[in-house]
């Protein structure tokens, strides 16, 4: 304790180039938090920003400093321009904290979480309903719900449909774009969905979600080797990957045969969302296909607990897979890890 810690070995540790580094300084009725981001492998600063705030209350001091610092590493390091963009787009500031609440709350890999995403997705429409956002938002929202197997035929119809009211309010929207990606893979419509990830792509070159959908896209119509590539790219791109970067990629390994590979990313998915529960299934599944029968049990009553519904009929009715032969091995593997057929 105490001992000074070298930027590069940290960045070398965690598999990182970029390190954000803070100091607390607290004097009389007043706290100055100083945050630093460095490029570890130049050894270089690329901002810094002290922030000043009187003693008050600290849930709000933390979450006005946690939303700034957030923002200042999007225009940093994941689109540039698109973010500075995105703040000045709307005319109510509003819609980019909401639009960072929602992310937020996606990320938790919870029913609940995506409970108050659509929620925060019907506010930015009310708020901004000239702009394609909450649209957009909105439509990802059914789409969850259509995950989950809420009215599904319902969602799926209500999710094209705020798809293309995004597109005619601007139809260069990458993640709208990325959205009917996700969309026509769900109804089967394999060149279709890669024509949408591909658009998205063209629009947005350096776009991590354009990315992962696409690669997203490519591994369920088969092609592995792509679906790997953007996958891979996708994590590249974004500094704060979420968990479903980490479970995407490791679905493309599973589906490619490369199990060994496919548990450390499900495992770190795992990590950053421990309620997800389709990375419970798949963990239970590979670890099936390793013989490693003691850890597929634990991981199926942990799926069966986090979703009732998941079973060998819903994933052989709902999985997007091309041709049955990667859904039989799944299949396979859920019968006998104990699945409910």
């Amino acid at each position: 304790m105490g001992k000074s810690v070298k930027i590069r070995k940290i960045s070398e540790e965690l598999g990182v180039r970029y390190v954000l580094e803070g100091s607390v300084k607290s004097s009389e009725n007043r706290t100055r938090v100083t945050v630093q981001l460095i490029d570890a492998v130049e050894g270089r600063h690329i901002w810094v920003k002290n922030y000043d705030h009187y003693f008050g209350n600290i849930i709000k001091i933390h979450d006005d400093i946690s939303l700034n610092i957030a923002q200042n590493l999007r225009i940093k390091l994941t689109d540039g321009d698109q973010a500075r963009i995105f703040i000045n787009k709307y005319k109510n500031s509003e819609v980019f904290y909401k639009h960072a609440e929602a992310q937020s709350c996606i990320n938790k890999g919870t029913r609940e979480g995506v409970e108050r995403y659509g929620r925060l997705a019907q506010e930015i429409v009310d708020i901004e309903p000239e702009a394609e956002v909450g649209y957009r938002l909105m439509g990802w929202y059914h789409k969850f719900l259509f995950d989950y197997d809420v009215s599904k035929k319902e969602n799926l119809k209500k999710a094209f449909e705020y798809a293309k009211k995004a597109l005619s309010l601007n139809e260069n929207d990458p993640f709208t774009h990325s959205l009917l990606c996700s969309l026509y893979l769900r109804i089967r419509k394999y060149k279709k969905s890669i024509e949408s990830g591909k658009k998205a792509i063209d629009l947005q070159p350096n776009g991590s979600q354009a990315h992962l959908m696409l690669g997203t896209a490519l591994c369920y119509a088969e092609h592995y080797d792509e679906s790997i590539a953007h996958c891979k790219k996708a994590i590249r791109l974004n500094p704060f990957p979420s968990y479903h970067y980490f479970y995407s990629l490791g679905r493309s390994y599973y589906a490619k045969g490369k199990y060994e590979q496919t548990l450390t990313l499900l495992k770190k998915a795992q990590l950053l969302a421990p309620d997800f529960a389709p990375a419970h299934l798949l963990l239970a599944v590979t670890y099936s296909l390793l013989g490693q029968q003691e850890d597929a049990r634990a991981a199926a009553e942990r799926t069966i607990e986090l979703s009732p519904r998941l079973s060998v009929s819903f994933i052989k009715k709902y999985w997007p897979y091309k041709t049955q032969s990667g859904l039989k091995i799944t299949v396979d593997a859920m019968r006998n890890t104990g699945f409910p057929e």
